[in-house]
């Protein structure tokens, strides 16, 4: 079965999305009917840049019911290219009466999948569904947080962003969301959800700050540029870190 794949792929010029298709059809063919039912006829399945992990289908119990729900990212591009594509999320759950009914869906234009997890951003115990889509090389990416309130899906909360991380901290879990400043260059905002938005939380970006610590000090060694060390004492003082970051301010003028 997989030289009938790798075959495919050679002469049928397959993706590697399309792979992923395939190989849950052979591994579950009736959930990939009823994938096929819900989501647009023109989309492709495809799994985000990041984390890793990522894949294009992801199963989590929500309303802790023993019934997982489905997660489903996919892709519609585009009929005139290179104009941008439009990524959609899908979440599926099962009926008691064994029928399947879409809860949640929602579409942004851009130009790729960047971000795809699930993570307890509210703190009540339940994974949030966080993804971002990639606007552009300038704008960057948009992040959108789903989360499940015991009867629906809500957005509670979006932000740009030209990198991201997640940050844990001490029974809370945060989000880093790197800025865009000049060339290579970022400002950086480590945001926590206070039971209405996100909020700049101090005690998280004390815990992320080494992180962009070494990201500026490997980038100075490299190239003594003011941008940088302009970025590096802004984390600095939301660090806390007053007199380093008036040593950085000197050594950038």
């Amino acid at each position: 079965m997989k030289m009938a794949l790798i075959i495919l792929l050679i002469f049928g010029g397959m993706n590697f999305s399309s792979i992923l298709v395939r190989a849950e059809q052979i591994q579950g063919p009736s959930l990939m009917k009823m994938v096929e039912k819900f989501k647009p006829s023109n989309a492709i399945l495809i799994k985000a840049d990041r984390p890793s992990s990522a894949k294009p289908i992801q199963f989590y119990d929500f309303n802790h019911d023993e019934q997982k729900e489905i997660i489903i990212t996919y892709e519609i591009k585009a009929k005139e290219q290179p104009s941008p594509s439009q990524f959609g999320v899908m979440i599926l759950k099962k009926e008691k009466d064994g029928n399947w009914r879409k809860l949640f869906n929602d579409h942004v234009q851009g130009v790729d999948l960047d971000f795809s997890v699930l993570a307890d951003i509210t703190g009540n115990g339940v994974n949030d569904y966080l993804w971002g889509v990639t606007i552009g090389a300038a704008t960057g990416s948009q992040l959108k947080v789903i989360h499940w309130n015991g009867t629906s899906f809500k957005e509670i909360a979006d932000e740009p962003y030209h990198k991201i991380d997640l940050v844990k901290g001490n029974k809370k879990l945060g989000i880093a969301a790197w800025h865009m400043y000049l060339g290579d260059s970022h400002l950086v905002d480590v945001l926590k959800w206070n039971g209405e938005k996100l909020v700049y939380d101090q005690e998280l970006y004390s815990t992320y700050y080494p992180i962009i610590e070494k990201f500026y000090k490997n980038k100075i060694r490299k190239l003594d540029a003011w941008y940088y060390w302009y970025c590096l004492a802004d984390a600095q003082i939301k660090a806390n870190s007053f007199d380093e970051a008036s040593k950085s301010i000197k050594k950038g003028k």
